[in-house]
Protein backbone atom coordinates (compact mmCIF):
# COMPACT_ATOMS: atom_id res chain seq x y z
CA UNK A 1 0.00 0.00 0.00
CA UNK A 2 2.54 2.51 0.60
CA UNK A 3 4.34 1.31 -2.35
CA UNK A 4 1.58 2.64 -4.52
CA UNK A 5 1.15 5.54 -2.61
CA UNK A 6 4.80 6.73 -2.71
CA UNK A 7 4.36 5.56 -6.56
CA UNK A 8 1.29 7.86 -7.33
CA UNK A 9 3.30 10.66 -5.77
CA UNK A 10 6.44 10.00 -7.81
CA UNK A 11 3.75 10.10 -10.74
CA UNK A 12 2.30 13.29 -9.81
CA UNK A 13 5.80 15.13 -8.79
CA UNK A 14 6.87 14.09 -12.31
CA UNK A 15 4.06 15.55 -14.11
CA UNK A 16 4.12 18.78 -11.98
CA UNK A 17 7.40 19.16 -12.46
CA UNK A 18 7.31 18.37 -16.85
CA UNK A 19 4.25 21.43 -16.39
CA UNK A 20 6.32 23.85 -14.97
CA UNK A 21 9.24 22.95 -17.22
CA UNK A 22 7.37 23.30 -20.07
CA UNK A 23 5.96 27.06 -18.86
CA UNK A 24 9.55 27.45 -17.97
CA UNK A 25 10.25 27.02 -21.50
CA UNK A 26 7.22 29.07 -22.68
CA UNK A 27 8.91 32.26 -21.30
CA UNK A 28 12.35 31.33 -22.43
CA UNK A 29 10.86 31.32 -25.95
CA UNK A 30 8.76 34.71 -25.64
CA UNK A 31 11.71 36.36 -23.73
CA UNK A 32 13.72 35.27 -26.77
CA UNK A 33 10.97 36.68 -29.00
CA UNK A 34 9.87 32.94 -30.58
CA UNK A 35 6.26 33.84 -29.85
CA UNK A 36 5.02 31.02 -32.47
CA UNK A 37 6.67 28.46 -30.42
CA UNK A 38 5.11 30.10 -26.93
CA UNK A 39 1.81 29.93 -28.75
CA UNK A 40 2.37 25.72 -29.51
CA UNK A 41 2.93 25.22 -25.58
CA UNK A 42 -0.32 27.68 -24.80
CA UNK A 43 -2.47 25.60 -27.07
CA UNK A 44 -1.54 22.10 -25.93
CA UNK A 45 -2.11 23.26 -22.34
CA UNK A 46 -5.38 24.17 -23.89
CA UNK A 47 -5.52 20.79 -25.30
CA UNK A 48 -5.26 19.44 -22.27
CA UNK A 49 -8.07 21.55 -20.45
CA UNK A 50 -4.93 23.19 -18.54
CA UNK A 51 -6.50 26.76 -19.74
CA UNK A 52 -4.95 28.83 -16.64
CA UNK A 53 -1.63 27.52 -17.86
CA UNK A 54 -2.42 28.85 -21.40
CA UNK A 55 -3.97 32.04 -20.87
CA UNK A 56 -0.76 33.29 -18.69
CA UNK A 57 1.09 32.19 -21.88
CA UNK A 58 -1.26 34.09 -24.57
CA UNK A 59 -1.12 36.98 -22.03
CA UNK A 60 2.49 37.06 -21.75
CA UNK A 61 2.28 36.98 -25.85
CA UNK A 62 -0.07 39.83 -25.94
CA UNK A 63 1.66 42.26 -23.80
CA UNK A 64 5.22 41.97 -25.54
CA UNK A 65 3.46 41.61 -29.00
CA UNK A 66 0.05 43.45 -29.17
CA UNK A 67 -0.07 42.82 -33.31
CA UNK A 68 -0.06 38.59 -32.60
CA UNK A 69 -3.63 37.83 -33.71
CA UNK A 70 -2.94 33.77 -32.87
CA UNK A 71 -2.20 34.83 -29.32
CA UNK A 72 -4.87 36.74 -28.61
CA UNK A 73 -7.41 34.42 -30.91
CA UNK A 74 -6.04 31.36 -28.63
CA UNK A 75 -6.79 33.49 -25.84
CA UNK A 76 -10.21 34.28 -26.44
CA UNK A 77 -10.51 30.14 -27.23
CA UNK A 78 -9.19 29.70 -23.75
CA UNK A 79 -11.82 32.14 -22.17
CA UNK A 80 -14.71 30.54 -24.28
CA UNK A 81 -13.60 27.15 -23.14
CA UNK A 82 -13.76 28.35 -19.11
CA UNK A 83 -17.40 29.68 -20.31
CA UNK A 84 -16.49 33.41 -19.76
CA UNK A 85 -18.33 34.45 -22.86
CA UNK A 86 -17.48 37.89 -22.23
CA UNK A 87 -13.53 37.63 -21.97
CA UNK A 88 -13.62 35.78 -25.26
CA UNK A 89 -15.48 38.17 -26.94
CA UNK A 90 -13.08 40.87 -26.78
CA UNK A 91 -10.06 38.79 -27.08
CA UNK A 92 -11.62 37.55 -30.57
CA UNK A 93 -13.03 41.31 -31.15
CA UNK A 94 -8.88 42.73 -31.33
CA UNK A 95 -8.21 39.30 -33.51
CA UNK A 96 -10.49 39.80 -36.06
CA UNK A 97 -9.22 43.74 -36.20
CA UNK A 98 -5.53 42.13 -36.54
CA UNK A 99 -6.79 40.14 -39.05
CA UNK A 100 -10.63 41.21 -40.90
CA UNK A 101 -10.45 37.98 -42.98
CA UNK A 102 -10.32 35.22 -40.83
CA UNK A 103 -13.85 33.54 -41.33
CA UNK A 104 -12.20 30.22 -38.80
CA UNK A 105 -12.22 33.41 -35.97
CA UNK A 106 -15.69 34.96 -37.53
CA UNK A 107 -17.18 31.49 -36.36
CA UNK A 108 -15.76 31.52 -33.14
CA UNK A 109 -16.64 34.59 -32.50
CA UNK A 110 -20.77 34.13 -33.98
CA UNK A 111 -20.89 30.54 -31.84
CA UNK A 112 -19.66 32.76 -28.63
CA UNK A 113 -22.48 35.63 -29.36
CA UNK A 114 -24.87 32.73 -29.97
CA UNK A 115 -23.70 30.91 -26.45
CA UNK A 116 -23.93 34.92 -24.69
CA UNK A 117 -27.64 34.91 -26.57
CA UNK A 118 -26.38 37.83 -28.55
CA UNK A 119 -28.43 36.62 -31.40
CA UNK A 120 -28.73 39.14 -33.51
CA UNK A 121 -24.74 40.21 -33.44
CA UNK A 122 -24.72 36.20 -33.99
CA UNK A 123 -26.36 36.21 -37.20
CA UNK A 124 -24.92 39.36 -38.58
CA UNK A 125 -21.49 37.71 -37.99
CA UNK A 126 -22.47 34.09 -39.79
CA UNK A 127 -24.28 36.77 -42.86
CA UNK A 128 -20.39 38.28 -42.85
CA UNK A 129 -19.24 35.12 -43.10
CA UNK A 130 -21.34 33.94 -46.37
CA UNK A 131 -20.85 37.41 -48.01
CA UNK A 132 -17.18 37.12 -47.96
CA UNK A 133 -17.66 32.96 -48.94
CA UNK A 134 -20.77 31.70 -50.07
CA UNK A 135 -19.09 28.16 -49.91
CA UNK A 136 -18.93 28.42 -46.40
CA UNK A 137 -22.82 26.62 -46.11
CA UNK A 138 -22.68 25.43 -42.33
CA UNK A 139 -22.93 29.31 -41.81
CA UNK A 140 -26.44 29.27 -43.95
CA UNK A 141 -28.11 26.45 -41.57
CA UNK A 142 -26.09 28.61 -38.34
CA UNK A 143 -28.02 32.15 -39.69
CA UNK A 144 -31.33 30.05 -40.76
CA UNK A 145 -31.73 28.32 -36.76
CA UNK A 146 -31.53 31.93 -35.25
CA UNK A 147 -33.40 33.16 -37.46
CA UNK A 148 -36.19 30.33 -36.95
CA UNK A 149 -36.04 30.62 -33.05
CA UNK A 150 -36.28 34.35 -33.86
CA UNK A 151 -39.63 33.76 -35.61
CA UNK A 152 -38.79 35.14 -38.42
CA UNK A 153 -39.80 32.62 -40.44
CA UNK A 154 -39.43 33.65 -43.74
CA UNK A 155 -35.96 34.82 -44.10
CA UNK A 156 -35.29 31.46 -42.09
CA UNK A 157 -36.51 29.59 -45.02
CA UNK A 158 -34.36 31.41 -47.32
CA UNK A 159 -31.35 30.46 -45.59
CA UNK A 160 -31.90 26.98 -44.76
CA UNK A 161 -33.18 26.17 -47.96
CA UNK A 162 -30.07 27.19 -49.21
CA UNK A 163 -28.09 25.01 -46.42
CA UNK A 164 -30.32 22.27 -47.91
CA UNK A 165 -29.33 22.12 -51.28
CA UNK A 166 -25.86 21.66 -50.84
CA UNK A 167 -25.99 19.26 -47.48
CA UNK A 168 -28.98 16.91 -47.55
CA UNK A 169 -28.05 14.87 -44.35
CA UNK A 170 -29.40 16.86 -41.57
CA UNK A 171 -33.13 15.72 -40.80
CA UNK A 172 -33.28 19.22 -38.15
CA UNK A 173 -32.92 21.63 -41.01
CA UNK A 174 -35.37 19.61 -42.61
CA UNK A 175 -37.76 20.34 -40.47
CA UNK A 176 -37.31 23.84 -39.40
CA UNK A 177 -36.97 24.50 -43.52
CA UNK A 178 -40.58 22.69 -43.80
CA UNK A 179 -42.25 24.40 -40.97
CA UNK A 180 -41.19 27.97 -41.91
CA UNK A 181 -42.53 27.66 -45.28
CA UNK A 182 -45.72 26.21 -43.64
CA UNK A 183 -45.95 28.50 -40.59
CA UNK A 184 -45.81 31.57 -43.54
CA UNK A 185 -48.28 29.20 -45.67
CA UNK A 186 -46.28 29.01 -48.34
CA UNK A 187 -47.73 24.96 -48.54
CA UNK A 188 -46.29 24.92 -52.62
CA UNK A 189 -42.75 25.13 -50.77
CA UNK A 190 -43.33 23.48 -47.53
CA UNK A 191 -44.62 20.45 -49.29
CA UNK A 192 -41.86 20.11 -51.30
CA UNK A 193 -39.12 20.28 -48.57
CA UNK A 194 -40.89 17.90 -46.69
CA UNK A 195 -41.33 15.28 -49.12
CA UNK A 196 -37.71 15.56 -50.13
CA UNK A 197 -37.21 15.28 -46.36
CA UNK A 198 -38.73 12.01 -46.31
CA UNK A 199 -37.09 10.60 -49.06
CA UNK A 200 -33.89 11.15 -46.60
CA UNK A 201 -35.54 10.64 -43.08
CA UNK A 202 -38.70 8.36 -43.92
CA UNK A 203 -39.07 8.23 -40.65
CA UNK A 204 -39.71 11.47 -39.69
CA UNK A 205 -42.91 11.95 -38.35
CA UNK A 206 -42.85 16.11 -37.94
CA UNK A 207 -42.27 16.24 -41.68
CA UNK A 208 -44.93 13.69 -42.49
CA UNK A 209 -47.15 16.07 -40.40
CA UNK A 210 -46.13 18.89 -42.45
CA UNK A 211 -46.50 17.62 -45.57
CA UNK A 212 -50.11 16.29 -44.98
CA UNK A 213 -51.37 19.28 -44.41
CA UNK A 214 -49.68 21.16 -47.01
CA UNK A 215 -50.59 18.43 -49.57
CA UNK A 216 -54.53 18.92 -48.18
CA UNK A 217 -53.86 23.15 -48.90
CA UNK A 218 -52.67 22.59 -52.03
CA UNK A 219 -56.37 19.67 -52.53
CA UNK A 220 -53.76 16.62 -53.44
CA UNK A 221 -56.29 14.90 -51.19
CA UNK A 222 -55.12 11.32 -51.91
CA UNK A 223 -51.37 12.21 -50.92
CA UNK A 224 -52.30 13.91 -48.01
CA UNK A 225 -54.50 11.30 -46.32
CA UNK A 226 -52.05 8.59 -46.80
CA UNK A 227 -49.57 10.65 -45.04
CA UNK A 228 -52.23 11.74 -42.24
CA UNK A 229 -52.84 7.65 -41.66
CA UNK A 230 -49.55 7.51 -40.64
CA UNK A 231 -49.30 10.50 -38.41
CA UNK A 232 -50.83 9.81 -34.56
CA UNK A 233 -53.87 12.75 -34.28
CA UNK A 234 -51.93 13.72 -31.25
CA UNK A 235 -49.52 15.39 -32.87
CA UNK A 236 -51.66 17.89 -34.70
CA UNK A 237 -53.35 20.47 -33.01
CA UNK A 238 -57.34 21.40 -33.13
CA UNK A 239 -56.20 24.68 -35.62
CA UNK A 240 -54.27 21.98 -38.08
CA UNK A 241 -57.34 20.57 -38.03
CA UNK A 242 -59.76 22.78 -38.84
CA UNK A 243 -57.85 24.35 -41.56
CA UNK A 244 -57.81 21.18 -43.36
CA UNK A 245 -61.65 20.57 -42.80
CA UNK A 246 -62.33 24.12 -44.21
CA UNK A 247 -59.97 23.03 -47.04
CA UNK A 248 -61.99 20.02 -47.33
CA UNK A 249 -65.28 21.73 -47.24
CA UNK A 250 -63.87 24.57 -50.21
CA UNK A 251 -63.50 21.56 -52.37
CA UNK A 252 -66.90 20.13 -51.63
CA UNK A 253 -65.76 17.11 -50.25
CA UNK A 254 -68.08 17.12 -47.09
CA UNK A 255 -67.69 13.68 -45.94
CA UNK A 256 -64.00 14.19 -45.49
CA UNK A 257 -64.36 18.21 -43.92
CA UNK A 258 -67.03 16.89 -41.45
CA UNK A 259 -64.29 14.21 -39.59
CA UNK A 260 -61.53 16.32 -39.78
CA UNK A 261 -63.59 19.23 -38.17
CA UNK A 262 -65.28 16.78 -35.74
CA UNK A 263 -61.23 16.36 -34.77
CA UNK A 264 -60.90 19.71 -34.55
CA UNK A 265 -63.49 20.30 -31.84
CA UNK A 266 -62.59 17.58 -30.02
CA UNK A 267 -59.09 18.11 -29.45
CA UNK A 268 -59.79 22.34 -29.12
CA UNK A 269 -63.11 23.00 -27.19
CA UNK A 270 -62.40 26.30 -27.83
CA UNK A 271 -62.83 26.37 -31.51
CA UNK A 272 -67.06 25.36 -30.79
CA UNK A 273 -67.61 29.29 -31.62
CA UNK A 274 -66.43 29.16 -34.44
CA UNK A 275 -66.94 25.88 -36.20
CA UNK A 276 -69.44 23.75 -34.46
CA UNK A 277 -72.13 25.01 -36.47
CA UNK A 278 -70.10 24.29 -40.28
CA UNK A 279 -70.26 20.64 -38.65
CA UNK A 280 -73.77 20.90 -38.10
CA UNK A 281 -74.49 21.76 -41.17
CA UNK A 282 -72.11 19.39 -42.90
CA UNK A 283 -74.18 16.54 -41.02
CA UNK A 284 -77.48 18.21 -41.49
CA UNK A 285 -76.61 18.23 -45.52
CA UNK A 286 -75.88 14.12 -45.39
CA UNK A 287 -78.83 13.50 -43.30
CA UNK A 288 -77.11 12.57 -39.93
CA UNK A 289 -79.57 14.76 -38.23
CA UNK A 290 -79.21 12.93 -34.62
CA UNK A 291 -75.71 14.31 -34.78
CA UNK A 292 -76.43 18.02 -36.30
CA UNK A 293 -78.42 18.39 -33.20
CA UNK A 294 -75.44 18.04 -30.90
CA UNK A 295 -73.26 20.28 -32.74
CA UNK A 296 -75.80 22.83 -33.14
CA UNK A 297 -76.54 22.49 -29.59
CA UNK A 298 -72.78 23.40 -28.49
CA UNK A 299 -72.82 26.34 -30.68
CA UNK A 300 -75.64 27.57 -28.76
CA UNK A 301 -74.23 26.68 -25.57
CA UNK A 302 -71.22 28.94 -26.25
CA UNK A 303 -73.33 31.46 -27.91
CA UNK A 304 -76.71 31.48 -27.16
CA UNK A 305 -77.13 34.51 -29.44
CA UNK A 306 -76.67 32.17 -32.73
CA UNK A 307 -80.19 32.57 -33.72
CA UNK A 308 -79.33 30.44 -37.16
CA UNK A 309 -78.21 27.58 -34.82
CA UNK A 310 -81.36 27.61 -32.79
CA UNK A 311 -83.41 27.58 -36.57
CA UNK A 312 -81.37 24.62 -38.50
CA UNK A 313 -81.77 22.76 -34.89
CA UNK A 314 -85.16 22.83 -35.50
CA UNK A 315 -85.37 21.61 -38.87
CA UNK A 316 -83.22 18.62 -37.88
CA UNK A 317 -86.46 18.39 -35.56
CA UNK A 318 -88.42 18.21 -37.69
CA UNK A 319 -87.10 15.55 -40.27
CA UNK A 320 -86.80 13.24 -36.96
CA UNK A 321 -90.04 14.69 -36.52
CA UNK A 322 -89.59 15.74 -33.10
CA UNK A 323 -91.99 18.37 -33.53
CA UNK A 324 -92.50 19.52 -30.36
CA UNK A 325 -88.49 19.57 -29.89
CA UNK A 326 -88.52 22.06 -32.97
CA UNK A 327 -91.12 23.98 -31.51
CA UNK A 328 -89.25 24.81 -28.18
CA UNK A 329 -86.01 25.75 -30.51
CA UNK A 330 -88.07 28.13 -32.73
CA UNK A 331 -89.84 30.04 -29.60
CA UNK A 332 -86.20 29.78 -28.11
CA UNK A 333 -84.96 31.20 -31.52
CA UNK A 334 -87.41 33.89 -31.23
CA UNK A 335 -87.03 35.19 -27.92
CA UNK A 336 -83.19 35.52 -29.21
CA UNK A 337 -84.59 37.64 -32.08
CA UNK A 338 -87.89 38.46 -32.41
CA UNK A 339 -90.36 39.01 -35.16
CA UNK A 340 -87.75 37.58 -37.46
CA UNK A 341 -89.48 35.87 -40.54
CA UNK A 342 -87.60 32.84 -40.82
CA UNK A 343 -88.08 31.92 -37.28
CA UNK A 344 -91.72 32.58 -37.45
CA UNK A 345 -92.31 31.14 -40.81
CA UNK A 346 -91.14 27.65 -39.51
CA UNK A 347 -92.73 28.07 -36.31
CA UNK A 348 -96.12 28.03 -38.46
CA UNK A 349 -95.32 24.79 -40.22
CA UNK A 350 -93.85 23.56 -37.10
CA UNK A 351 -97.71 24.17 -35.53
CA UNK A 352 -98.73 22.70 -38.77
CA UNK A 353 -97.47 19.32 -38.47
CA UNK A 354 -98.34 19.28 -34.80
CA UNK A 355 -102.12 19.76 -35.50
CA UNK A 356 -102.30 22.95 -33.73
CA UNK A 357 -103.44 24.78 -36.73
CA UNK A 358 -104.98 27.73 -34.50
CA UNK A 359 -101.30 28.54 -33.25
CA UNK A 360 -100.11 28.08 -36.86
CA UNK A 361 -103.02 30.68 -38.59
CA UNK A 362 -101.75 33.10 -35.43
CA UNK A 363 -98.44 32.60 -36.65
CA UNK A 364 -98.76 33.35 -40.29
CA UNK A 365 -101.23 36.20 -39.97
CA UNK A 366 -98.33 37.67 -37.95
CA UNK A 367 -95.94 36.39 -40.65
CA UNK A 368 -97.95 38.35 -43.25
CA UNK A 369 -98.56 41.65 -41.17
CA UNK A 370 -94.47 41.78 -40.53
CA UNK A 371 -93.66 40.93 -44.62
CA UNK A 372 -96.05 43.59 -45.71
CA UNK A 373 -93.73 46.09 -44.33
CA UNK A 374 -92.10 45.01 -47.86
CA UNK A 375 -94.10 43.26 -50.19
CA UNK A 376 -91.48 43.07 -52.67
CA UNK A 377 -88.56 41.68 -50.79
CA UNK A 378 -90.84 38.86 -49.29
CA UNK A 379 -92.71 38.11 -52.14
CA UNK A 380 -91.99 34.57 -51.33
CA UNK A 381 -92.91 34.53 -47.70
CA UNK A 382 -96.21 36.16 -48.36
CA UNK A 383 -97.34 33.81 -51.14
CA UNK A 384 -96.07 30.60 -48.44
CA UNK A 385 -98.19 32.33 -45.70
CA UNK A 386 -101.44 33.01 -47.21
CA UNK A 387 -100.98 29.35 -49.17
CA UNK A 388 -100.62 27.19 -45.77
CA UNK A 389 -103.39 29.74 -44.45
CA UNK A 390 -105.86 28.54 -47.07
CA UNK A 391 -104.80 25.12 -46.90
CA UNK A 392 -105.28 24.69 -42.85
CA UNK A 393 -108.81 26.02 -43.80
CA UNK A 394 -109.29 23.01 -46.96
CA UNK A 395 -108.43 20.97 -44.42
CA UNK A 396 -110.85 21.84 -42.37
CA UNK A 397 -113.10 21.84 -45.43
CA UNK A 398 -113.81 25.94 -44.88
CA UNK A 399 -113.70 26.01 -48.85
CA UNK A 400 -115.02 29.55 -48.45
CA UNK A 401 -112.75 30.88 -45.61
CA UNK A 402 -109.73 29.27 -48.24
CA UNK A 403 -110.56 31.73 -51.09
CA UNK A 404 -109.42 34.99 -50.35
CA UNK A 405 -106.29 33.59 -48.38
CA UNK A 406 -105.30 31.82 -51.92
CA UNK A 407 -106.07 34.32 -53.97
CA UNK A 408 -103.52 36.86 -51.80
CA UNK A 409 -100.98 33.49 -52.26
CA UNK A 410 -101.13 33.99 -55.85
CA UNK A 411 -100.57 37.66 -56.17
CA UNK A 412 -97.29 36.81 -54.47
CA UNK A 413 -96.91 33.35 -56.40
CA UNK A 414 -98.64 33.61 -59.66
CA UNK A 415 -97.00 30.64 -61.13
CA UNK A 416 -97.54 28.03 -58.15
CA UNK A 417 -99.87 25.30 -60.07
CA UNK A 418 -100.57 24.15 -56.59
CA UNK A 419 -102.22 27.35 -55.67
CA UNK A 420 -104.43 27.21 -58.67
CA UNK A 421 -106.10 23.36 -58.59
CA UNK A 422 -106.58 24.21 -54.67
CA UNK A 423 -108.75 27.71 -55.34
CA UNK A 424 -109.83 26.03 -58.74
CA UNK A 425 -111.29 23.02 -56.26
CA UNK A 426 -112.72 25.56 -53.71
CA UNK A 427 -114.22 27.96 -56.07
CA UNK A 428 -116.08 24.55 -57.69
CA UNK A 429 -117.19 23.16 -53.93
CA UNK A 430 -118.86 26.82 -53.35
CA UNK A 431 -120.61 26.90 -56.56
CA UNK A 432 -118.48 29.12 -58.67
CA UNK A 433 -118.37 26.97 -61.47
CA UNK A 434 -117.29 29.46 -64.44
CA UNK A 435 -114.26 31.52 -62.00
CA UNK A 436 -113.09 27.50 -61.14
CA UNK A 437 -113.07 26.54 -65.08
CA UNK A 438 -111.06 29.12 -65.29
CA UNK A 439 -108.29 28.40 -62.34
CA UNK A 440 -108.40 24.64 -63.51
CA UNK A 441 -107.27 26.08 -66.90
CA UNK A 442 -104.62 28.12 -65.30
CA UNK A 443 -103.72 24.86 -63.72
CA UNK A 444 -103.29 22.80 -66.69
CA UNK A 445 -101.45 25.76 -68.68
CA UNK A 446 -98.57 25.75 -65.54
CA UNK A 447 -98.90 21.51 -65.20
CA UNK A 448 -100.41 19.80 -68.23
CA UNK A 449 -100.61 16.39 -67.02
CA UNK A 450 -102.43 17.65 -63.73
CA UNK A 451 -104.66 14.48 -63.73
CA UNK A 452 -106.62 16.38 -60.37
CA UNK A 453 -107.54 19.37 -62.93
CA UNK A 454 -108.63 17.17 -65.37
CA UNK A 455 -110.56 15.32 -63.30
CA UNK A 456 -112.09 18.67 -62.19
CA UNK A 457 -112.92 19.95 -65.39
CA UNK A 458 -114.60 16.49 -66.46
CA UNK A 459 -117.02 16.95 -63.50
CA UNK A 460 -117.89 20.58 -64.56
CA UNK A 461 -118.89 19.35 -67.96
CA UNK A 462 -115.56 20.81 -69.98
Amino acid sequence: MKATLFFTFIILITGLTLAQSKYDQAVDYIQNKNYSKALEIAKDYLSKDSTSQAIKICAEITTQDSTNKAAFETLGDAYAKMGVLVLALTNYDIAEKLDSLSIPLKFKIADALYKQQSYTDAANKYLQIITMDSTKYIAYKKVGELLYYAKQFNNAAYYLNKFINLDKKDSTVFLYTANSYYIIQNFVKAAEVSQEGLTYFPNLIELKKIAAISLSAQNKTTEALKLFDEVPDSLFTGREYARVGLGLENQHNDSLAVIFLSKALRKDTSLIGSFAETVATLFYKAGNYDSAIVYYTEKIGKDPTAISAYINKALCMIQLKNYDGARVSLLQADQVKSNYLPTLEWLGKTYQYMDSTDAAMNIYNKVIQLALADPEKNKTTLGDSYGSIALIQLLKKKYVLAIDPLKNALKYDSENSQYHLWLAQALALTGKKSEAIVEYRKTLKLDPTNADAKKGLKILGE
